[in-house]
């Protein structure tokens, strides 16, 4: 009996039970199992005349010798539920002897509540206590149905706690473990993902079924704290040593709320106000808005990651409570839940926006010009998550009908995207392209409201991110950083154009004039005609010079006078021939 769980509602669960003859057909593999390890353990009965129940004496002594006499148990108990099951399963498609069925149902389930009393005595001396809360989890889930059908809610109610309590508890525990596999050889993630699945499918359901029924749902639906309260009830004293148990490894297990903490009752989000059902939640949005008021004093932006970092965690419990409560049919509780989570996920958001800001003003303060552009680079970074996550504020429920705060997000959005801009005409300026920066910031300008007294319509963000007098001052700074910039590109300017005097083609040796050219580029007409030296350029002759070769040898001065000679009357007897090539430069005889 290596995980009583695993061999009973985890099979049940693998196998994927939804008709009667899917019931059948896995009772009869789970009594072929029995008689096997009954034949083995020599508890068959030939003679039927003189029949005794052997499973019945089995006791601990034998338990401590052998650990199949509590599997015989604990198949024989799961037996008579898939019974009772298959029964309830038949009563739900046919109306034919509902009477007879229902009570052979019911005491199907009496007979496999008696045989998991007799296994909780029977593994008392077990060393490894998580088949010893196993074994209790699964008594309190047999008790738990048995006393749902019965209509007992207050026996279902504690019932189920007790399942809850402690199927969390190993839930944790195998969290905790830093071994990957339990001492039977089972990995820990598998077994906690069968927790997981019976919390979230089986006991959490009958627990708020339970609740509803017996009347206290009005008051409360947190259902952790309802079973860490039912926990301490004397309705069930078998199953109450599985507390002791839990309490040896974690003592602070079952502590609960104390009823002197004052907690948030209800929330309110733009006129719109959500009772809070989770007394979990309740507290830690009790904590986080106090941490919130006292975030005015917060400097750094590592202190906001703290905070988003409980913001985060109260909507994972949060979304959890919503998936676990999805079929309530109370419109009121939906509803409430529906606006809390728009609540946690508004402030959520402005607490990443607000740690950006500080982000960008830590690294501003930065003044190290060799790194000036990667840090502004950064700040366009930030500046661009910021309008991310004001766009996810945008298309939060609830927001595109509230066109005060659809309006002022817009706004905010147009402002971060105009100092992320700035930010962008300040690299510019950097990398001295003063007209670009201009540009810019010009475009910035007249993309922004001339006034920012009515920039946003709500009175306050969270956090103070924006407000009305804030924008003012950008508008102030933008306007000052405009005219420097002007100044800028006019002194800019004016310097070109004292070292851009001389220009011009005729004196810039490495220019040319083309027929595109205006002529205003080939020489400076606009002063007074002035006579200056100009550098020397090559010419045509100069060109062609390149491409003419004089085979002069080694001649003597006396062999190059005569040389001389011959060549004034080669040229006197070839006058008369037709000349061509490159304007005469390489002549052609034809």
């Amino acid at each position: 009996m290596d995980s009583p769980l695993k061999w009973t509602l985890g099979a049940r669960m693998s196998a994927y039970l939804t008709s009667t003859d899917d019931y059948r057909r896995h009772r009869k593999n789970i009594n072929k199992n029995l008689v096997r390890i009954r034949r083995k353990l020599g508890l068959v009965t030939k003679d039927t005349k003189n029949y005794e129940d052997k499973v019945a004496l089995i006791t601990s002594d034998k338990y401590d010798e052998n650990k199949l006499y509590g599997s015989i148990l604990l198949l024989t108990a799961e037996r008579d539920m898939l019974y009772a099951l298959e029964i309830k399963n038949m009563l739900e498609i046919s109306n034919e002897n509902v009477s007879s069925y229902k009570n052979l149902m019911l005491s199907r389930m009496k007979k496999s509540l008696s045989t998991s009393k007799l296994l909780l005595q029977v593994i008392q001396n077990e060393n490894d206590f998580i088949i010893k809360i196993e074994s209790y989890v699964y008594a309190a889930i047999v008790q738990g149905f048995f006393s749902i059908n019965k209509r007992k809610w207050d026996l279902a109610l504690d019932a189920f706690s007790f399942a809850k309590c402690a199927l969390e508890f190993l839930s944790a525990k195998l969290k905790s473990s830093e071994s990957s596999e339990t001492s039977q050889g089972e990995t820990s993630d598998l077994r906690e993902t069968l927790f997981k699945e019976l919390l979230d499918e089986l006991v959490d359901p009958s627990l708020n079924l339970a609740l509803s029924q017996s009347g206290q749902s009005k008051i409360t639906s947190d259902i952790k704290t309802v079973s860490r309260k039912r926990c301490s009830s004397t309705l069930l004293p078998y199953l109450a040593p599985v507390v002791e148990i839990i309490k040896k490894s974690d003592p602070n297990f079952f502590n609960v709320i104390p009823e002197s903490t004052e907690l948030l009752r209800s929330i309110t989000w733009r006129k719109h106000e959500a009772e809070l059902y989770n007394d979990e939640i309740a507290l830690k949005l009790t904590q986080i808005i106090q941490e919130q008021n006292e975030s005015i004093n917060y400097t750094e932006s590592s202190q906001f990651d703290v905070l988003s970092a409980n913001w985060s965690e109260v909507l994972d419990d949060h979304l959890s409570d919503v998936e676990k409560n999805r079929d309530d049919d109370d419109l009121e509780k939906v509803q409430s839940r529906a606006i809390l989570l728009t609540f946690i996920n508004y402030n959520l958001f402005f607490t990443r926006i607000k740690r950006d800001t500080l982000l960008i003003d830590e690294s501003a303060r930065q003044s190290k010009p060799d790194i000036a552009r990667e840090i502004k680079k950064d700040i366009i970074r930030l500046y661009g998550n910021i309008i991310n996550t004001v766009q996810q504020v945008k298309d939060l429920p609830g927001v595109y009908n509230d066109d005060d705060l659809l309006f002022s997000l817009d706004n905010l959005e147009k402002l971060f995207d105009s100092k992320k801009k700035a930010t962008l005409a300040e690299i510019f300026t950097l990398n001295n392209k003063h007209k670009e920066s201009l540009k810019i910031l010009h475009h910035i300008h007249s993309e922004l409201p001339s006034s920012g007294s009515k920039f946003y319509e709500v009175e306050q963000f969270p956090y103070d991110v924006s407000s009305n007098s804030s924008f003012e001052s950008f508008k102030e700074e933008l306007e000052e950083k405009l005219r420097e910039a002007t100044i800028t590109v006019q002194l800019y300017e004016d310097n070109s154009k004292v070292h851009s005097q001389d220009n011009f083609v005729v004196s810039n040796i490495d220019k040319f004039a083309t027929v595109l050219d205006d002529m205003s580029n080939v020489a400076n007409l606009k002063e007074p005609l002035v006579l200056n030296p100009l550098l020397s350029k090559p010419v045509l002759f100069d060109i062609g010079f390149n491409y003419i070769s004089y085979d002069m040898g080694t001649a003597s001065p006396y062999n190059a006078a005569s040389s001389n000679l011959d060549l004034n009357s080669s040229d006197s007897k070839s006058s008369s021939k037709k000349q061509g090539g490159f304007f005469g430069l390489f002549g052609r005889n034809k």
